[in-house]
């Protein structure tokens, strides 16, 4: 884990101490910075938090943190420390409360994103739109679990008029944590779909432990965005109805009537063209994304920029100016074929997504699909659903890797083809390219399948036709 600047904003431990029921070892002092890393505590007044996982206890290493220039310590265990040291009986909890103190004293609005899918797109397109208007912070990479979350939040300070902060999700009360210290004036969920239904438990599992967020922030008086399209939306309508009729809950989405409406979708090779219809102003855009879904994704951050302040101006100048982050839908003409690399990370819904993307291209079209993670009991048929759905849109051929995806290719049948490792798939799939005029390739698969080995050398493939 890093260690970030608290920038301009420090506190005292005992400010620390007190909002997580710990007690101060020691004389008080100002912290400055924080680090859940031994190896990165070397500036002064660096705070150095032993966390405790299963895996692991940084317990373990706070003589090396000490000896790596950490000032003072929170711990739950006894110690022996001749500096000041917070003891209290949850670290986790400590580190987001050092984040709250953070958040508070910056004085930022603060908006969240959570989500099966979809959520880092949406965090980016809020990021440029809100930047539109002011100094915005933005959570990096994956960095939207309980650590991470309170690692972003330390990354504030006075400079900054709004953050964005994606919350994400693997079990019932993640979310719920984390919203303790974030404390959002806004909020959208994106969809409600299969990931990490093996820690949810089942599907009515995910959309409580996601709905968290609607509970927290709906609470304390705050907007609330779920999509209309979702399976889930009639339930969302009844499970807060008193918050749909004093306007706090708010939608997105192709159905009509929404508070943010997609109407005129047009897609292209350069991307999507639509129009969100709003209820003060209509505004046309032009994405340089792939995919009606990514449509579904400009009008979740219009709608939650629209509750945080953003006006019409900055919605349009937002939306367009927003790139493909790598690995989530980049398109690139590599002369003899079309790559469309989808390969950081892959749920149902997104999985769904790329195969309908995939079958708007004209030409051969090759979907290259490894396993998705996290689905437990659903995990078998939802591999088979993926392989019935790319059967009826068309795909030409799919190369499959990964044990479960063997499911895919039985129900997908004579156009699939499984594979047993990253190597075996690409040398099959470089002489499927010679074979065709343009073929289109479109890579997936769960973060922990690796695709990338798949799309460096599909990057790095010299043009055998130009």
């Amino acid at each position: 884990m890093p260690c970030w600047d608290l920038a301009v904003i420090d506190f005292k431990l005992s400010e620390l101490a007190a909002r997580a029921d710990g007690r101060l070892h020691g004389s008080d002092a100002t912290v400055r910075r924080v680090s859940t890393n031994s190896k990165d505590c070397a500036d002064s007044n660096t705070l150095f938090v032993a966390l405790k996982g299963e895996r692991f206890d940084a317990h373990d290493f706070i003589e090396d943190a000490r000896a790596n220039g950490a000032s003072f310590f929170a711990v739950s265990k006894n110690v022996d420390i001749d500096t000041p040291y917070i003891e209290c009986g949850d670290t986790l909890r400590l580190l987001g409360k050092a984040g709250e103190i953070v958040r508070d004293k910056s004085g930022v609005k603060v908006c969240s994103v959570t989500g099966s899918c979809g959520k880092t797109t949406v965090k980016e397109m809020c990021l440029s739109i809100l930047s539109c208007m002011g100094k915005t912070l933005a959570t990096k990479g994956n960095f939207n679990n309980d650590v991470g979350v309170p690692l972003t939040l330390l990354r504030l300070d006075e400079s900054y008029d709004y953050a964005v902060i994606e919350q994400g999700a693997s079990h019932l009360n993640d979310i719920k944590r984390t919203c303790e210290f974030v404390k959002s004036q806004a909020c959208v969920i994106t969809n409600v779909g299969a990931a990490h239904i093996e820690g949810f438990g089942s599907y009515d599992g995910v959309y409580k432990g996601k709905s968290e967020i609607l509970d927290d922030v709906l609470e304390r008086g705050g907007f609330g965005v779920v999509p209309s399209d979702s399976a889930y939306y009639d339930r969302w309508l009844a499970d807060y109805a008193d918050y749909c009729k004093k306007g706090q809950l708010k939608t997105f989405g192709f159905k009509e009537g929404s508070f943010v409406t997609i109407t005129n979708l047009k897609e292209s090779l350069d991307g999507c063209a639509f129009t969100l219809v709003c209820e003060n102003f209509s505004a046309d855009i032009k994405l340089n994304l792939l995919g009606r879904h990514n449509a579904q994704n400009a009008a979740a951050a219009c709608a939650l920029c629209l509750c945080m302040g953003a006006d019409k101006e900055a919605v349009v100048r937002g939306l367009n100016d927003v790139q493909a982050t790598q690995g989530r839908f980049n398109i690139v003409d590599r002369g003899d074929f079309i790559l469309i690399d989808d390969s950081y990370n892959a749920s149902v819904n997104a999985v769904l997504a790329a195969i309908d993307t995939l079958s708007h291209f004209n030409g051969f079209k090759i979907f290259v699909f490894s396993d998705m993670g996290e689905l437990g009991d659903e995990a078998v048929a939802l591999h088979q659903k993926i392989g019935a759905y790319a059967r009826l849109h068309n795909i030409d051929r799919m190369l499959c890797m990964g044990p479960l995806s063997m499911h895919t290719v039985k129900v997908m049948g004579n156009h699939a083809m499984h594979f047993a490792n990253h190597e075996s798939l690409y040398t099959f799939l470089d002489s499927m390219l010679n074979e065709h005029v343009k073929p289109v390739v479109l890579v997936k698969g769960s973060h922990a399948m690796h695709m990338e080995k798949i799309v460096e050398p599909l990057m790095n493939r010299k043009c055998k036709k130009c």
